[in-house]
């Protein structure tokens, strides 16, 4: 084996060989010397000795700044980091021509074969059912035990080497080392080796890459843009203009671009926290605590997959024991809330003009779709866009650290078409996606693309017909799910269970269940069907104020509460030993997630009607509509936000308690919906300004216009993945 690495060594990059050299060689001569200064009997020369000394010591700082075996192993702490801090600074003179041998550190990743995988050995074990029949796990074919097991490294061993060397080079030297240690122990562990070194050279800097340029650019004139919209609108605009919604229409459309920036005014329509009348103002309250929840869900997911965690596996065993901790293990229902409350806010709006204020005359006119199929698509990508610039450049350079390593460059630079095409839940599943999170949006588009129109026509036709075409979508959608499960032997929801071998399925569960619209349509139909319903039963009366009687009232309380605990807590068994019957899952598959859609459902009609008592209160609080109207920032940023929390870390990351990580939930909340807010003042609010100034002025006032108004009023809170 050592001849077949020195023969293969003529691949390795000299300079990278020069350097190895260098610190061998200077490893070799300070063992040489280290007892020369006892031979010095003069004291002028210790000194001298003392000197040569400590040219030399820097070979101690690499040995330092490998990886360790660290305390925790039989817990499963498999990051054996080193230090990243103290290889960085290194830097020394290796010859008279000044050169630096410098630094560079490197995480190898080590992976175990099929055959050694660490979650199918927490699964042997058999167990005895109610009847006592023993029934023993299923394994994987043996032709599978020859494959790599990637989820979960072996092992992420910290190695600090000169920064001449490339990935390649370290991964060849590491693979040999590995390689070596197997022949002397007589048995092979490690299926693959990859590496990821911390390249801090200029050629990996920010100033080296055009579009993070470009970026950095666009940033600067944004933030210029910003003070000069600001300081026009407050010293100049707002003094000679007295009724500012009418001058601002026949200002120069310049200066309405300048003013598109303005700090001040975007602020205040932020900020302001007035009634409109007819808005369902509870709607708010469900949107942020929604999204509150879906963070707290992505604070234990992106910790978990970012493999920083020095328990990792024995917190995935009992995390999901706790009653409790399935509020966070079913986090993904969140995701329900803003399918429902798109579908509901786009029926409402709809019907509202078609019924109440008479100004869609036909739900089937071809140029109203086309004209709010193009709005909901200015509306949202513009934001989206800069977002993803921002997080494929400038985001990729904000930190550094043992575990850094790009969020979304590689995923971007292949799948970003798909994402404003909004088919990223479709193409090019089995490559590295770009901002998974923003499945959402692609399925959010769609069901306003095909559902909506077909139902809204259907709606406006015969509310009998509208209610049977609901029907048979959100049946046939549960019936779809149900058959896909069954037939691929998928868990029953995406969640968390002691049996972790079930972690390997949940890949597959994404592609072909999580991300599909035909699956996902049942929660956006529901509130196609409230917001109607909003509509037709108040629309005698002014303030969507609907008298029902107490005791439905309560059932309707009632009902909703119990679906939806047990939309919540209903696969508690399942998630705490990892089996489930097939009744119960079927069950929990046709009725699990549309439980949830009818308990939020009820919660926004009750409260719309005035019939929500101090729920409905606390959701109306005003405190919610700022936060509301920042969501879809939010949204787009919290993942990045918490990746680079978990990626920054100089050190892995321990867990302890539950509180713990409502702490850390809690900073992401605060830092997103801060970030948020910045994004929505400087890109968001500007691009809303100049699609309505794209708009002729005389679409703005027709009826075309106020039917737009279907896509943009609410829209802010748009979100989520999970």
């Amino acid at each position: 084996m050592t001849i077949t690495f020195l023969l293969s060594a003529k691949r390795f990059y000299s300079a990278c060989l020069s350097d190895i050299m260098h610190y061998a060689l200077t490893a070799v001569e300070y063992a040489t010397h280290v007892d020369e200064h006892r031979n010095c009997t003069d004291c002028k020369c210790t000194p001298f000795f003392q000197q040569k000394k400590n040219e030399r010591q820097w070979i101690f700082n690499v040995l330092d700044a490998m990886g360790k075996v660290p305390s925790g192993i039989t817990a499963g702490n498999n990051l054996w980091v080193g230090s990243w801090n103290t290889c960085r600074k290194i830097g020394v003179v290796k010859n008279s021509q000044g050169q630096l041998w410098k630094g560079m550190y490197c995480l190898a990743h080590l992976e175990a074969y099929e055959r050694n995988n660490p979650l199918k050995a927490l699964n042997q074990a058999e167990r005895v059912d109610a009847h006592c029949y023993k029934e023993t796990n299923s394994s994987l074919p043996e032709d599978d035990d020859a494959k790599c097991f990637s989820l979960i490294p072996m092992l992420n061993f910290g190695v600090c080497m000169p920064d001449s060397c490339t990935d390649y080079d370290v991964t060849r030297m590491i693979t040999f080392a590995v390689r070596l240690a197997e022949s002397a122990a007589g048995r092979e562990a490690v299926c693959d080796v990859k590496v990821e070194c911390r390249h801090e050279s200029k050629e990996n800097s920010m100033s080296s890459s055009s579009l993070a340029m470009a970026a950095l650019y666009f940033l600067t004139y944004t933030i210029i843009m910003m003070v000069f919209g600001t300081l026009y609108d407050l010293f100049i605009y707002q003094k000679e203009n007295d009724n500012l919604a009418t001058a601002r229409r026949n200002t120069h459309w310049f200066l309405r671009m300048i003013l598109a920036y303005s700090v001040y005014t975007n602020g205040l329509e932020i900020l302001q926290t007035s009634k409109k009348e007819g808005e369902v103002d509870c709607l708010h309250g469900i949107r942020f605590l929604s999204m509150c929840w879906i963070i707290l869900g992505h604070t234990y997911y992106y910790i978990g997959t970012s493999l920083t965690t020095d328990n990792l596996i024995p917190t995935l065993v009992n995390f999901p024991k706790s009653f409790y901790t399935q509020i966070i293990v079913q986090a993904p229902l969140a995701v329900d809330s803003f399918f429902l409350l798109s579908g509901l806010l786009a029926s409402y709006i709809f019907f509202k003009k078609l019924i109440k204020d008479r100004t869609i005359r036909s739900a089937t006119s071809p140029l109203m779709w086309l004209m709010i199929y193009i709005k909901r698509y200015t509306r949202i990508t513009p934001t989206y866009a800069v977002i993803m610039l921002f997080d494929v450049t400038l985001f990729t350079y904000v930190s550094s650290g043992p575990f850094w390593r790009p969020i979304e460059k590689q995923g971007c630079r292949i799948s970003w078409w798909t994402n404003f095409l909004y088919m990223n839940n479709f193409l090019l599943q089995d490559k590295e996606c770009c901002m998974g999170w923003t499945w959402y949006l692609a399925n959010d588009v769609q069901f306003h693309y095909v559902v909506a129109p077909i139902l809204f026509i259907a709606f406006s036709k015969n509310v009998r017909w509208g209610l049977l075409l609901s029907g048979l979508m959100m049946t046939i959608s549960s019936f779809i799910k149900l058959w896909i499960i069954f037939r691929n032997d998928y868990p029953p929801a995406p969640i968390l269970t002691t049996k972790l071998q079930i972690v390997n399925k949940l890949d597959s569960y994404w592609n072909d269940v999580y991300v599909r619209p035909y699956v996902r349509c049942g929660p956006f139909v529901t509130g196609v069907v409230i917001g109607f319903f909003l509509i037709y039963l108040t629309r005698h009366q002014k303030h969507n104020v609907l008298e029902i009687p107490k005791k439905w009232v309560m059932l309707g309380w009632t009902l909703s509460t119990i679906l939806g605990l047990y939309s919540v807590f209903g696969l508690f068994n399942y998630s705490r030993t990892g089996y489930i019957s097939d009744w119960w899952k079927a069950l929990y598959v046709v009725i699990g997630r549309p439980s949830y859609a009818l308990a939020i459902g009820w919660i926004t009609f009750a409260c719309a009607t005035q019939n929500g008592g101090p729920i409905g209160t606390f959701l109306s609080w005003k405190f919610f509509m700022p936060l509301s109207k920042i969501t879809f920032c939010a949204y787009l940023l919290h993942p990045i936000m918490l990746q680079i929390y978990n990626l920054s870390r100089p050190q892995p990351f321990h867990f302890t308690t539950l509180f713990q990580m409502l702490r850390h939930a809690f900073e992401a909340i605060v830092v997103s919906y801060l970030l948020a807010f910045f994004f929505a003042l400087a890109f968001e609010k500007p691009f809303t300004a100049f699609d309505e100034m794209l708009m002729p002025v005389k679409s703005r006032a027709t009826s075309t216009k106020k039917a737009l108004e279907l896509k943009t009023q609410n829209e802010e809170g748009q979100p989520l993945n999970s």
